[in-house]
């Protein structure tokens, strides 16, 4: 091949090697603009960055919660666009993120362009290039104010409503011990000591609630009784105990339609049921009784025996504490007695009765 030949060779295969490069360049451009239109596409803020935690792009998202540009933005560190103490948090999680590798996920605040402050939740992965080196990291910010407001709203309205009802609760007790001023505050601090119990037992919160409710209204039934009966000052007969035997069930009565987040009415029920089936009014036995109502059970037996009726003196807490460990896994639940016990050891002691 003459000199003619070979450079015109040398300039064609110049010409088809700078062709072939000008068309990669353009795929290049085509796929990363492709890939930038989707991103732009996706509602919520994406960012990436290199493997020093600086910017490398981001979608419009992005780019409207920060009110900066990605030209602006490409380059630049966390602490050049954040204020100082929100940077800092960013940077150690970049870091955490970077040094370990995979995925993280954090709750954390953001100031948005218009100065106000997002609770939000950022999802970050970290990234390779194709020599499985790390490259990066990019992260995806879920905004989540509404919903921490919602929950906010919520979570009010649900302390409103439980206020609502512990005022109910006590207006109802209160009623039922007026009828009776020799047992007023009974059912205060057998609630009182039921919680204590459930408490040392380590009952849900739920649970203990459900349990200091159902004591304040365990004797709710008693408003049926005659008050002749209620205080009179020396033994019943049996007839006016089997009268009085009937609060358990009309107690159910009363409070089964009311929509309580527990089942208030059936502990109340069965609070003078016993594990032997000797109590009422249904002769419940063993597991067949609540737990709630065995917890509220024993309370109302300590704090009967440990205060004055009409019919007689207080025969003391000492008294108490040996009626329920007498019977105990017989007519009481062994846990809950021993549960008790423990209580009164740790110094607790009844509220005053009220005059």
């Amino acid at each position: 091949m003459n000199n003619a030949a070979k450079k015109g060779f040398c300039v064609e295969s110049s010409l088809d090697y700078i062709c072939e490069i000008n068309k990669i360049d353009h795929e290049l451009k085509e796929q990363v603009h492709f890939l930038q239109n989707i991103l732009d596409a996706i509602p919520n803020p994406i960012f990436y960055k290199d493997k020093d935690g600086i910017y490398k792009g981001c979608n419009s998202a992005f780019e409207n919660y920060l009110g900066l540009t990605r030209n602006q933005l490409i380059g630049k560190s966390v602490f050049e666009i954040s204020p100082a103490e929100l940077a800092a948090k960013y940077y150690e999680m970049d870091k955490e993120l970077l040094d370990g590798r995979g995925t993280q996920v954090y709750e954390s605040e953001v100031k948005y362009s218009d100065g106000t402050i997002h609770n939000v939740i950022f999802n970050k992965a970290t990234f390779n290039n194709t020599s499985n080196e790390l490259n990066g990291l990019v992260g995806v910010v879920v905004d989540i104010t509404e919903l921490r407001q919602t929950d906010l709203a919520l979570k009010r309205s649900t302390e409103k409503l439980n206020h609502v009802l512990n005022q109910t609760v006590q207006t109802i007790a209160t009623i039922t011990e007026m009828r009776d001023v020799y047992t007023a505050g009974h059912q205060q601090r057998v609630s009182e000591l039921s919680v204590a119990i459930a408490t040392e037992l380590g009952f849900t919160d739920k649970t203990v609630h459900a349990i200091e409710v159902a004591a304040l209204l365990h004797d709710v039934g008693k408003i049926s009784v005659p008050a002749e009966i209620l205080t009179k000052p020396s033994k019943l007969s049996f007839h006016e105990f089997a009268i009085v035997k009937e609060h358990s069930q009309t107690g159910y009565e009363i409070l089964k339609s009311i929509d309580f987040p527990f089942p208030v009415a059936e502990i109340v029920r069965q609070h003078h049921e016993r594990l032997d089936g000797s109590g009422y009014p249904q002769g419940l036995r063993g597991e067949e009784i609540m737990t709630e109502a065995c917890v509220i059970a024993v309370a109302d037996v300590v704090e009967a025996i440990s205060s004055h009726r009409p019919y007689r003196p207080s025969l003391g807490l000492e008294y108490a504490i040996n009626e329920i460990t007498l019977h105990k896994g017989v007519r009481y639940r062994s846990d809950i007695v021993n549960a008790c016990l423990r209580v009164f050891e740790k110094g607790y002691s009844f509220s005053p009765h009220l005059p």
